[in-house]
């Protein structure tokens, strides 16, 4: 009962905060999308990689207007070092659990074929160069699928270097994901 009581409080705050409220205003949402792109232009990615996010940013990012959901989700390679496992893993997590069967009567003029997927994958820095995108993108059964990148995720430690598992130390890769659909 107190964590219902917590909760309504924190609702009635909430309620009582402009940022909360709905506004009468019918200006468009802010751009989702500012923030990254401030943050994606100082990044410098080796060749190979600027190549592949290249080959995966060839239309805009889906507008706010056109978004149906975003589902988030983290994996991770625990030996082996692999940003690319760890990112497979993050998508497959946040995809799996959903399921879009009225997509033919909500995308005009196409269903999957005209679904577009924003992934916003979040990799450790040290780990970014070893990132394959087409092998991330595999994960995906339908739809057009757009990459950016941010520094992020994380590194742990697993404690132990198993060699004949593929690993050069101990750390743990952590991908995370945001994952946008939309039209």
């Amino acid at each position: 009962m107190k964590r219902i009581g917590t909760l309504c409080a924190l609702l009635s705050i909430c309620s009582q905060t402009s940022a909360f409220r709905p506004t009468n205003n019918s200006a468009s949402p802010p751009d989702r999308f500012a923030v990254r792109r401030d943050m994606s232009a100082q990044t410098q990615y080796d060749d190979g990689l600027s190549k592949q996010l290249s080959r995966y940013q060839t239309r805009e990012p889906i507008p706010n207007d056109r978004v149906f959901f975003i589902e988030l989700g983290f994996g991770n390679d625990s030996h082996g070092q692999s940003s690319t496992k760890a990112a497979v893993r993050a998508c497959r997590n946040s995809i799996e659990f959903n399921s879009i069967p009225s997509i033919q009567r909500l995308i005009p003029d196409g269903g999957y074929e005209k679904l577009k997927l924003d992934v916003l994958l979040a990799v450790p820095p040290k780990y970014q160069s070893g990132l394959d995108l087409d092998e991330v993108a595999k994960v995906f059964p339908y739809g057009n699928v757009r990459f950016e990148l941010q520094d992020g995720g994380m590194v742990a430690p697993s404690g132990i270097a198993i060699e004949r598992l593929g690993d050069v130390n101990d750390d743990m890769v952590v991908v995370c994901a945001s994952v946008t659909v939309g039209h």
